[in-house]
């Protein structure tokens, strides 16, 4: 059995809509990251999206809004492709979760809140300079903590 595991970060946008901003993918064998490109310049955010939005930048992720060079119209595709030999597809978090699974065709488990992530070394090289949460990271933990 083939097991993938996911994690995004992202944006929030208008009506609690999630943007997909990083995206990483493990199975025990081979990684896969995305950064995506912003789909429309960051002013055209409400006041009080804008503001989170700086906050995820400055103090969370700290991916830029207008880093990346994959169009985020592409990640069900993307997502499509990795597991298309994938049984399951595992992932932290009910949002996340019900995000994958709105472009996923096989399930999707969702890993308990608890314990929290754990930052670890590997990390991409948008997280080499802070402490942000990293996708790599994330499936990284994840698969040795939860699959192993």
């Amino acid at each position: 059995m083939r097991q993938l595991v996911v994690d995004v970060q992202g944006f929030k946008l208008e009506n609690n809509k999630f943007l997909v901003k990083e995206f990483a993918a493990f199975d025990g064998i081979h990684i896969c990251h995305y950064v995506f490109k912003p789909p429309f310049p960051l002013r055209l955010l409400s006041p009080n999206l804008h503001r989170q939005a700086i906050w995820l930048m400055n103090n969370y992720h700290y991916i830029d809004w207008n880093v990346g060079s994959t169009p985020v119209h592409q990640f069900g595709n993307i997502l499509k492709f990795l597991s298309e030999k994938t049984d399951m597809i595992y992932v932290k978090g009910i949002e996340k979760a019900n995000y994958i699974k709105k472009y996923s065709q096989v399930p999707v488990y969702e890993f308990d809140e608890q314990p929290a992530l754990q930052p670890m070394e590997s990390k991409c090289f948008y997280h080499t300079k802070n402490n942000g949460v990293c996708a790599i990271s994330n499936v990284f933990f994840l698969y040795n903590n939860f699959m192993m």
